[in-house]
């Protein structure tokens, strides 16, 4: 599989000096029940700057979803895009260029798919979720309701705030 490693030694220095690269590169990202596994596709321009290298890129993935209320799974195709500045002494959140003139994009664009992977995936805005008594899928197949009630150790607390009956 191709790497996000490039050699940039013909832009460091030469401001708008530009180069179009490709590649890929494997992950295995969770986030919570969801996930992304396998390649990642990337194309980026990069851009000489007085110091370093500007790289905007874009990358593709395929993410597997749970939802969150019913627990239906799918999968999605995610694409994300940012711009990374890689300097030889870079602020708290660039990247280094490398003593080589090198720059790799594999950090930026696996923090870039992890953060586009949803932390509460839903199947449709509306999900009605898993019936809490019997589990059945409410979208699919609501229930009619159950005649039995819930044993709960708080069932004792049920009246506690009820006005008293005169």
């Amino acid at each position: 599989m191709k790497e996000l490693l490039f050699q940039v030694s013909d832009l460091v220095g030469r401001p708008g000096e530009r180069r179009s690269v490709s590649g890929t590169m494997d992950v295995d990202l969770r986030v919570g029940e969801s996930w992304v596994r396998g390649p990642v596709a990337a194309e980026a321009t990069l851009e000489g700057i007085p110091d370093g290298v500007r790289a905007r890129f874009r990358a593709t993935a395929s993410a597997h979803l749970v939802c969150t209320r019913c627990l239906i799974e799918w999968d999605v195709d995610l694409e994300v895009s940012e711009e990374q500045l890689y300097e030889p002494e870079p602020d708290d959140d660039g990247y280094r260029l490398g003593a080589d003139d090198t720059i790799d994009l594999a950090g930026p664009v696996r923090d870039e798919i992890a953060l586009a992977i949803p932390l509460r995936p839903l199947c449709q805005p509306e999900c009605l979720g898993l019936c809490p008594t019997c589990g059945s899928d409410l979208n699919r197949d609501p229930c009619g309701g159950h005649d039995e009630p819930v044993s709960s150790p708080f069932a004792a607390l049920q009246g506690l705030f009820d006005p008293p009956d005169h």
